[in-house]
C-alpha cells in the first residue's frame, strides 16, 4: 500500500523539485495543489502538469492534480486564462434571474480551461453561507440564503464534473458563523444542532446530487468535538460518511494553517485526520525531509492500529472509485495552441458576461 497516496501536496516553483521525484517514486503521492507561486505562463503550467501526471505513472496512476479556481479573489489562474466573477457576484445574477443553466454552463467553462491545462480537480464551489459581514468567507459564497446555495452548488458541480474535473464542496460543514481566519488561527463556535443542520444543507444537496469531494474546515465546533472538524471523527466519520452517506472523497484543508500548524506538527495533524477517517490531507508547502517524516509516522500508526489499515485501504479505493467516475483517467493533456484557442474563444467567454 502507498500511503502517499493519502496526501495532497504542493511545494515551491514552477518546476518539481528533483528531489521530490524518488520519494514520490517510493512512497506514492496522491496529488498535488498547485498555486500562484507554481503557475506563470501557459507553457510552463502545461510543461509542469505533464510532469505530474507522468511522475508516477508506471502502474498507470494518475494523480490529483489541484488548483483553488473559484472565482472573485480566489483564482490562481492569472491572465490569460479567465478572470471569473465572485461567488457573490454569480449568486446575485442567479437570485435575479434564475438562470440555472447558466450556472451549469458556467461550471462547464471552469472545467474546460482547467482540464486543457492539465488539472484535474477544482477547490470550488465554496457551499459556506454568508451571514456575518465581518464573516472570513465574505463574498466567496453565494448567498446566505441555503436554498440558493443548494442549487447553484448542484448545478455549478455537475457542469464542474461533466467535463472531467472533480469538483470539492467546502468548506464542511459550514464556516457561517466563524470571523477568525483560519490561515491564521483556530476558528472556535458555540452551535446547536439546529443551526449545524442550516449550515450543512448545501452540503447535504451537492452530496445527494453525487459531487466528487468534500473539503472539511479547521473550525472547532463546541458541543460537537474538541478537535477542529478536520480532525474529528464525529465530523469526519459519523456526520459525513454515515449519516450523510458520502461515497466521495474527504479532503482535509491545508494542514499547514495557522489553525493548525500552532498547536500540532504536521505529522500529528495527518495522523489525526487519517484516523478520524479523512480520506486525503492537504498540505500546502513541504518539502521531501517533511513529506518523509510524515509517511514514517503515518505507516507507524498504520502498523500499530492508530490509523485502521482497513480504513486506509478503503480511502484509497474511494480515491479510485471517484476518479473512474467522473473519467480523470481518460484525460488528454492538451497542447499551448490548443490551450490559446479555447481561451481566446469569444463565443465560449461570452457566458462570463451574464454574470
Amino acid at each position: 500500500m502507498k500511503i502517499g497516496r493519502l496526501l495532497l501536496i504542493g511545494f515551491e516553483g514552477t518546476v518539481l523539485p528533483e528531489d521530490f521525484k524518488p520519494l514520490i517514486k517510493k512512497y506514492g503521492i496522491g496529488g498535488f495543489v498547485l498555486f500562484e507561486r507554481n503557475l506563470k505562463t501557459p507553457e510552463q503550467i502545461l510543461a509542469l502538469n505533464k510532469e505530474l501526471h507522468q511522475i508516477d505513472a508506471d502502474d498507470g496512476f494518475t494523480p490529483i492534480i489541484a488548483v483553488d479556481q473559484e472565482g472573485g479573489r480566489v483564482q490562481r489562474l492569472k491572465p490569460p486564462f479567465s478572470h471569473l466573477p465572485s461567488a457573490r457576484k454569480v449568486g446575485e445574477s442567479y437570485k435575479k434571474h434564475k438562470n440555472i443553466s447558466d450556472i451549469y454552463e458556467y461550471g462547464s467553462f471552469i472545467a474546460q480551461e482547467l482540464a486543457i491545462a492539465g488539472f484535474n480537480m477544482d477547490l470550488a464551489p465554496v457551499l459556506d453561507l454568508s451571514e456575518k459581514k465581518d464573516g472570513v468567507i465574505g463574498d466567496r459564497a453565494f448567498s446566505d440564503v441555503p436554498l440558493i446555495v443548494e442549487e447553484i452548488g448542484v448545478s455549478m458541480i455537475a457542469g464542474i464534473q461533466d467535463h472531467g474535473i472533480i469538483a470539492c464542496a467546502k468548506h464542511f460543514p459550514g464556516s457561517t458563523d466563524t470571523t477568525v481566519d483560519p490561515h491564521k488561527d483556530l476558528p472556535s463556535v458555540n452551535i446547536k444542532s439546529d443551526a449545524l443542520v442550516h449550515n450543512i444543507t448545501p452540503f447535504i444537496h451537492a452530496i445527494k446530487n453525487d459531487v466528487g469531494s468534500v473539503m472539511v474546515s479547521h473550525t472547532l465546533l463546541k458541543g460537537i468535538d474538541t478537535v477542529p472538524a478536520s480532525m474529528s471523527g464525529r465530523i469526519i466519520n459519523a456526520m459525513l460518511k454515515m449519516e450523510a452517506n458520502f461515497k466521495g472523497i474527504v479532503l482535509t484543508d491545508d494542514v499547514k494553517m495557522g489553525a493548525i500548524s500552532k498547536s500540532y506538527s504536521v505529522s500529528q495533524a495527518v495522523i489525526d485526520s487519517l484516523g478520524a477517517n479523512a480520506d486525503m490531507v492537504m498540505i500546502s508547502n513541504t518539502n521531501p525531509d517533511e513529506i518523509e517524516s510524515v509517511l514514517y509516522a503515518v505507516r507507524r500508526a498504520i502498523d500499530t492500529g492508530v490509523i485502521k489499515k482497513e480504513q486506509a485501504e478503503s480511502s484509497l479505493m474511494r480515491i479510485d472509485i471517484i476518479k473512474n467516475e467522473i473519467g480523470i483517467k481518460n484525460q488528454i493533456v492538451q497542447s499551448v495552441p490548443d490551450i490559446m484557442k479555447t481561451l481566446n474563444d469569444d463565443k465560449r467567454k461570452s457566458i462570463l458576461k451574464r454574470f
